[in-house]
């Protein structure tokens, strides 16, 4: 759900420009890919030893946040010109479709 999203309504930025359109999608990749990471880190653990199942989420969650942080160095660094309220608003997007997502899955 995430991944669809951002792709379309980056496609729809393309009517806006460009920029826009690529800046909404890094900033969208910049949130979906660690947590995607994070998951399959933890899946792997599900249904085991409860102290490794915690061990690896606390250690997942610091490696999602650290990667999330890196990724935004990044195109911040390497991506000029680069609009960051689209950026953010990518990021934001993501985020809120994963909410939506897991109030989904938990009714």
């Amino acid at each position: 759900m995430q991944s669809v999203a951002t792709m379309v309504v980056a496609g729809l930025l393309l009517l806006k420009g460009p920029i826009a359109s690529y800046s909404f999608l890094f900033g969208g990749l910049a949130a979906y890919l660690p947590g995607a990471l994070y998951v399959l880190l933890v899946s792997r653990k599900l249904g085991g030893d409860t102290n490794a199942f915690l061990r690896t989420a606390a250690l997942g969650k610091f490696g999602k946040l650290f990667l999330t942080g890196l990724l935004c160095a990044v195109v911040f660094i390497w991506v000029k010109p680069l609009q960051a309220g689209w950026f953010f608003t990518g990021m934001l997007m993501v985020m809120v479709m994963g909410w939506i997502g897991l109030a989904k899955a938990i009714r």
